[in-house]
């Protein structure tokens, strides 16, 4: 294995964790703004919620967090099995 082929798997696996580091703490995030708000809040809730949390997250990060509550919970429910017909 060459220098150059080194310093780039190197490069790459610094890339994929960071990558695994952010997402990590965004599921971290979601995951207790979820568990703080109650079913049906409203999104307002749920943003204050989230800045009383974490009150210097970077704007664009915190609604990141703020739309993967509000869409987590407009989600349907997983669809029920159609009956089996005779």
């Amino acid at each position: 294995m060459s220098t150059l082929d080194l310093a780039a798997e190197m490069a790459a696996a610094r890339a994929r964790r960071a990558e695994q580091t952010a997402r990590s703490l965004r599921e971290a995030r979601v995951q207790t703004i979820r568990g703080a708000v109650r079913p049906g809040s409203t999104r307002l809730e749920i943003e204050e919620r989230a800045r009383s949390f974490y009150p210097r997250l970077n704007a664009d990060l915190l609604e990141e967090v703020v739309n993967l509550v509000c869409d987590d919970g407009r989600r349907p429910a997983a669809p029920e099995a159609a009956p089996a017909e005779r």
